[in-house]
């Protein structure tokens, strides 16, 4: 949510996690990958707008639409931007977000509550939530945009991918290097056999009304993430091609 910050929450580990990616606009973000499993893809794409005053940041990005596939039996999906919701199922329906409805297509069903959010939900036991932030008078830096949860992952599978999803079925530790001369002690992230340095952070969530504490890991997740920032990056919002690097669980 916001510009993009991650929030990752490894309920094996009992840690919360949280980094930064720092795209481009234009460019479409994977956030989940399990198109050979249980046929869903989710994908991100990104807008720019300046950064505002007094920000070490040149440019902020947000998330501006999300595209949600599903290809099982038979491929549908469902586009959300701030304003509507594009739903190609049996029949292709465009709702506005500034409503209140429900509906239901095949595999997909989705609920808007009018100006807050879109759930979308797919076979029962996956669910994402997408908040709507929608400005009346923007000021310079601010663009509407969307906030993007991970509600219910039963469904995904133990190799789903993604920026997100990779960390669904995973374990981190915690360890830390005692101080040097003056230094704080340094604390790492275990992750697989990486090992990434983390500072404390805290971070808003749900349209600021829930607050996390989080280790921050920093420069774009280094070490964090399985790869590069550019092997998350996709051809077009409906691109459900895999992980290149093989799956997640070895």
């Amino acid at each position: 949510d916001g510009d993009p910050h991650f929030v990752v929450e490894f309920p094996l580990s009992k840690l919360t996690v949280c980094f930064n990616i720092n795209g481009e606009p234009g460019h479409v973000l994977r956030l989940v990958s399990d198109h050979k499993y249980s046929g869903v893809t989710v994908n991100g794409k990104l807008i720019g707008a300046p950064a505002p005053p007094g920000s070490h940041k040149q440019q902020r990005t947000y998330f501006s639409s999300i595209a949600i596939v599903v290809d099982h039996q038979r491929r549908a999906y469902i586009e959300v931007t701030p304003k509507k919701v594009i739903l190609d199922g049996r029949d292709r329906i465009v709702l506005p977000c500034h409503t209140t409805m429900a509906v239901d297509s095949d595999m997909l069903s989705v609920a808007i509550s009018g100006r807050s959010n879109v759930t979308v939900t797919v076979g029962g036991n996956i669910s994402f939530v997408i908040l709507l932030h929608q400005y009346k008078n923007p000021a310079p830096y601010q663009r509407d945009h969307l906030g993007f949860y991970i509600a219910n992952s039963t469904g995904l599978s133990h190799s789903c991918h993604g920026l997100l999803g990779q960390f669904l079925h995973e374990e981190v530790g915690v360890a830390q290097l005692p101080a040097q001369g003056d230094s704080n002690p340094s604390v790492f992230l275990k992750v697989k056999d990486r090992s990434v340095p983390v500072v404390r952070k805290s971070r808003r969530i749900y349209s600021g009304r829930q607050n996390v504490d989080c280790w921050f890991a920093r420069n774009n997740a280094e070490k964090l993430i399985d790869g590069q920032y550019e092997d998350y990056v996709t051809s077009h919002m409906f691109d459900t091609g895999e992980w290149p690097h093989g799956t997640n669980k070895v």
